[in-house]
């Protein structure tokens, strides 16, 4: 009689575990047992703006929702946003173990990063996914405004690499901090 409540809890755990669309390197395995590793996201909200004549002026903003780690975090790139890591184009989120980088031209799209195991020190790996907005865009005398076609778009995370190191800053004009 006992062995069927435990026959159910066992497929209870198996059936809340996701899918992963990337693998887990052996050295982050035991890290990541006490832990829900990104499997998936939605991004809600996307919209773009491009002035016509001030670049600064260019936005991006959304809101984003892992449902497994139960991150919510709004995402922004506007004129008072700096670049979080080693490339010029990706931002950090209001949540820190987020960022995203946008891009209209190469690889076209909205990568999504998450940080994997924030909670562990030693847990330096994020995961990575890209998701094409459909946008609809409406010219103003100003810019182009867009936004997406479909309220949500659901992403899968299909990367898991060390996470990048941080740009260098500058912290006066005789040193460079790392």
């Amino acid at each position: 009689m006992h062995s069927i409540p435990v026959l159910f809890s066992l497929m209870a755990v198996a059936s809340a575990s996701k899918a992963l669309h990337y693998t887990v390197p052996s050295s982050f395995k035991a890290a990541a047992s006490n832990c829900t590793l990104p499997a998936e996201f939605v991004v809600t909200n996307f919209t773009t703006y491009t002035d016509k004549t001030d670049s600064s002026l260019n936005t991006v903003c959304f809101q984003y929702n892992d449902p497994d780690t139960k991150i919510q975090t709004t995402c922004q790139h506007n004129a008072t946003s700096t670049a979080s890591g080693p490339s010029k184009n990706r931002y950090a989120c209001d949540n820190a173990n987020i960022a995203f980088i946008y891009q209209t031209t190469g690889i076209a799209g909205l990568t999504v990063t998450e940080r994997a195991c924030s909670s562990i020190a030693t847990a330096q790996f994020e995961a990575s996914g890209l998701v094409t907005p459909e946008l609809n865009c409406t010219d103003t005398s100003t810019g182009t405004l867009c936004v997406t076609k479909q309220k949500s778009i659901q992403g899968d995370f299909d990367s898991f690499e060390p996470v990048p190191p941080q740009a260098p800053t500058r912290r006066d004009q005789r040193t460079w901090r790392w």
